[in-house]
């Protein structure tokens, strides 16, 4: 009994499963595949009405009618739109009724029990994308309709007929979506315990500590190679849950997801590693991935929701191959505490990590610098910021100088993720 309470009590996957396809730019796809297979099986009793063995009473072929109807209306709304999941759910019971008054209205039971098949791509459809209890549902409304056929068989005579129908449906309907039904479960649990997210599709924390890691230790051969972390937290993202409840949460965290994926470059690493938290990780020239943190904040705030965005970059010169968790992990918490400092500054801007160590530049060109402590550039970018940007992207001079938890910081924290006395910014002038 405890694996039928397992089994009934297990969670819905619709969100997980749709923001995986989705993630995978499998929605589309998905949508037009089941618009097909609604309006092919809204055809049948559009064709019934012109055979003889359909319905020939006017309730019957009224029947018919509403049924290639209501198949064109979902067949549209799978074409035009991922539905929500109640608008799935609602989806899964009309069919069942749809369904089960299409085949009891033929009038010869043996085509009726064959258009109970059916069923079996209704209940395979249910087995991936909802609960138990939809799959009972459905299971239940088929195998009662299966069996009204099958008893009108066998008062017909044939009794043979009859029982091979009720095997073969019976193994098609019953056996293959349970299954299936096992293969979603085990794969859903699959998926929240291995290396990717399961809402956004993207890499979770564990997948992001491993891959920077190999990403940091590639690069660490090349003399002029940065390692720069973008920590990204959504701003007063409790709201959104509180008030437009938790699904549209989960819709920003897959839209905020999307932005990532599509900004990030090609040698980069992109993870969720929070509720509302993300991480972006790249090797290269700094001014290049803090042009990359504005970008993100920007399309972030066009989305409707705004992001704190904290930036820290350290040199991989002589950082030797065991000592590379840990410069990837101090880097990760300075970027960290970059991101507070402008979430506590009002949010929807870019604090970076200041460089005290470098020498400031005597009238620096406008292309090369955007904003100074007093003394040293902090970044390069691609343009000119001006108006809005430029009052969006400050720089944090005042992170705490050793790391938490770290004995061995002058040894192997390097001076860029060193912060001097916080002085103020004075210029913004940038090229993204």
């Amino acid at each position: 009994m405890e694996w039928i309470v397992r089994w009934w009590r297990q969670p819905d996957p619709y969100h997980w499963l749709s923001a995986y396809l989705r993630a995978h730019d499998l929605r589309r796809f998905t949508q037009y595949l089941m618009a097909s297979v609604v309006t092919a099986l809204g055809l049948v009793p559009l064709l019934m009405l012109f055979s003889s063995a359909g319905p020939q009473t006017l309730p019957g072929r009224a029947t018919l009618l509403v049924v290639t109807a209501s198949c064109t209306v979902m067949a549209l709304m799978w074409a035009l739109k991922w539905p929500t999941k109640n608008q799935s759910a609602a989806f899964v019971v009309a069919s069942n009724f749809l369904i089960a008054a299409s085949v009891l209205v033929d009038t010869w039971p043996d085509m009726g029990i064959q258009g109970c098949t059916a069923f079996v791509a209704l209940a395979g459809y249910v087995a991936f994308f909802h609960t138990s209890r939809y799959l009972t549902f459905t299971l239940a409304m088929a195998t009662g309709a299966v069996l009204v056929c099958a008893i009108e068989i066998t008062l017909a005579g044939d009794l043979p007929l009859a029982v091979s129908r009720l095997v073969v449906l019976t193994v098609s309907i019953l056996a293959v979506p349970f299954c299936m039904q096992v293969l979603m479960h085990t794969l859903g649990l699959d998926v929240l315990n291995s290396d990717i997210d399961p809402l956004t599709g993207l890499p979770n924390r564990r997948a992001f500590e491993r891959s920077v890691r190999a990403l940091a230790a590639e690069s660490s051969h090349d003399s002029t190679s940065y390692l720069t972390v973008v920590m990204v937290d959504l701003d007063d993202f409790k709201r959104i849950n509180d008030t437009a409840g938790h699904a549209a949460g989960d819709q920003t965290l897959v839209a905020v997801g999307d932005i990532l994926a599509h900004t990030r470059r090609g040698d980069s690493v992109v993870a969720r590693v929070g509720g509302e938290e993300f991480v972006v990780a790249l090797c290269g020239d700094p001014s290049d991935a803090i042009g990359l943190a504005e970008r993100i904040r920007r399309d972030i705030a066009s989305s409707g929701i705004t992001a704190s965005i904290g930036v820290a970059s350290a040199s991989l010169v002589r950082v030797a191959a065991h000592d590379i968790p840990n410069q990837v992990d101090d880097l990760v918490a300075s970027a960290d505490r970059a991101m507070y400092k402008a979430k506590r500054s009002g949010g929807d801007r870019v604090h970076v990590v200041s460089r005290p160590n470098e020498t400031y530049v005597e009238n620096p060109m406008a292309s090369n610098t955007t904003a100074t402590n007093g003394r040293t550039p902090w970044i390069t970018a691609e343009r000119a910021l001006s108006g809005a940007e430029a009052r969006s992207t400050a720089a944090a001079a005042s992170i705490d100088p050793t790391p938490a938890n770290s004995s061995a910081a002058p040894t192997r924290v390097p001076p860029e993720i060193v912060n001097a006395t916080p002085t103020s910014v004075t210029t913004a002038k940038n090229r993204l």
